[in-house]
């Protein structure tokens, strides 16, 4: 991964469908903090599993992959939401938000799914974005 791909994916938009909101790194978000103190969690995650490794796939592929992302996360609490870069070149990945999922087992299920990057994130605390994959900055 480079550094321009990385600075690509810390400027996206990893937008939650319902409730709408938009999960920017760098930024604490008073909606995400209510929508946790909601189900009385902490942490969470926002992951995809379209287009592994930064490679465009077909939308039946990615299709198929958003599915198995979700059944490997049926014991969470999550919502849909898709994350829209800047490039829109680039189409929106359908994402989830995942509830109360530590921060061990976000990184493995983003290595699961080939991704080089997912987010992670605290109440009341900025989310970051965390590299699954080994690259020099």
């Amino acid at each position: 991964m480079t550094q321009e791909l990385f600075e690509a994916y810390k400027s996206t938009n990893f937008n939650v469908t319902e409730p709408n909101i938009t999960i920017n790194i760098g930024k604490t978000n008073a909606s995400l903090d209510e929508l946790l103190l909601k189900h009385n969690e902490t942490c969470y995650a926002y992951i995809t599993a379209e287009n592994p490794y930064g490679k465009s796939y077909t939308k039946e592929q990615n299709e198929l992959r958003h599915q198995q992302l979700l059944e490997a996360t049926s014991h969470y609490v999550v919502y849909e939401g898709e994350g829209a870069g800047e490039d829109t070149t680039w189409p929106p990945e359908r994402s989830l938000l995942i509830l109360n999922i530590s921060k061990v087992e976000a990184i493995a299920l983003g290595k699961q799914f080939e991704q080089n990057a997912i987010v992670l994130g605290n109440i009341y605390e900025a989310p970051e974005l965390v590299i699954c994959v080994e690259w020099d900055v």
